[in-house]
């Protein structure tokens, strides 16, 4: 992966939070981030610093985690039956 967030090292046990990371890191390749930060022309947005970066994979991973499945299922969220358990 490109960006990563502070806390790669929960991939090994966490196969839910790498799946939401890698699931980012390719949504960057189409500069999603920098459209998200824009607020001028969304022709030309500007690149994210790497803290910017830094930040938005660290949320994004931490979706993945136990805690933050919880947190999306209180919003009421669920994962549907197709999705694979990892």
């Amino acid at each position: 992966m490109k960006r990563q967030g502070l806390h790669p090292h929960r991939f090994r046990d966490n196969p839910e939070e790498k799946r939401f990371a890698e699931a980012w890191d390719e949504a960057q390749r189409g500069k999603m981030l920098a459209y998200l930060l824009c607020t001028g022309d969304q022709r030309f947005p500007l690149e994210p610093s790497d803290r910017e970066h830094k930040v938005a994979a660290t949320v994004i991973q931490w979706l993945g985690s136990p805690v933050g499945q919880a947190w999306l299922q209180d919003l009421g969220y669920e994962r549907s039956r197709g999705d694979r358990d990892v």
